[in-house]
């Protein structure tokens, strides 16, 4: 907050200190202390040296102001406008002087609020791989184990869920201890399926020497069951849905959703 007195006029030079008794007038202008901008609607008030009112004003659109006192010996002056900090002069002693040309200056004022919390309920959005997955066992066309089941049944690995699936064999794998899973086709032999996880397909099929075969994936070493959401189990082309149709899931398709979703 500052205040500037602009310019300061005396007496003539024959006037003696008994010019207490007569008129001094006090003209000034209020402005924005940052931007320099004149300030309408700010109110001046005039106090004597105790603080009593001897005028009060409201600044026009130019910010300025004017007062003409008598009977005083010195004066203030309080300026105040809503938004900006208000701002008291020093005390103007008037002695021999006859005339004040004042600038008030007001600094924005920065308005403190109580700390706000909003609370607010929405509906949880549904992971849209889990939508999909739910809207496909309405539709039934496949085999699905859900995760009230895989909750209900608690097994130490998803190959113990999938061995009660109807066409589906847990074979040995040759190596390790944990088992892979292929449906069995018409013809006695097993044909590896496709998996999937997530949407991506984890054993793309590559061209051997006995011809276009997928890759041997152990279920159990890419997920656990805490970690699954859903299973679609689906034996082969007529029954798979256009989200994993491609020529190599003849030999059917298992797609594995997580509860992370992706």
């Amino acid at each position: 907050m500052r205040f500037r007195v602009l310019l300061l006029l005396w007496s003539s030079l024959g006037l003696a200190p008994g010019f207490l008794g007569a008129q001094v007038r006090i003209v000034g202008r209020v402005v924005d202390d940052l931007t320099e901008s004149p300030l309408a609607e700010a109110r001046v008030t005039l106090l004597d040296r105790d603080g009593a009112v001897l005028g009060r004003t409201v600044t026009p659109d130019d910010g300025t102001f004017e007062f003409q006192v008598r009977n005083a010996k010195a004066v203030r002056l309080r300026v105040e406008r809503m938004g900006y900090q208000p701002n008291t002069s020093p005390l103007l002693y008037f002695d021999v002087r006859k005339f004040f040309q004042v600038e008030m200056r007001l600094d924005p004022e920065a308005i403190l609020l109580a700390p706000l919390e909003v609370i607010a309920w929405s509906p949880r959005p549904e992971n849209a791989l889990h939508e999909g997955f739910r809207r496909r066992v309405q539709q039934g066309l496949g085999i699905y184990i859900t995760r009230e089941q895989i909750m209900a049944r608690k097994p130490l690995l998803i190959s113990d869920m999938l061995r009660e699936v109807p066409g589906l064999e847990v074979v040995a794998s040759g190596y390790g201890t944990r088992p892979m899973v292929r449906f069995a086709r018409a013809t006695g032999k097993l044909c590896t399926a496709q998996i999937w996880v997530d949407g991506f397909l984890i054993n793309r099929g590559r061209m051997t020497p006995a011809g276009w075969v997928a890759p041997d994936i152990r279920i159990d070493d890419l997920v656990v069951p805490a970690a699954v959401e859903g299973i679609e189990l689906y034996a082969g082309l007529a029954t798979v849905p256009p989200e994993f149709l491609n020529p190599d899931a003849e030999c059917g398709v298992i797609a594995i959703w997580t509860r992370r979703g992706g």
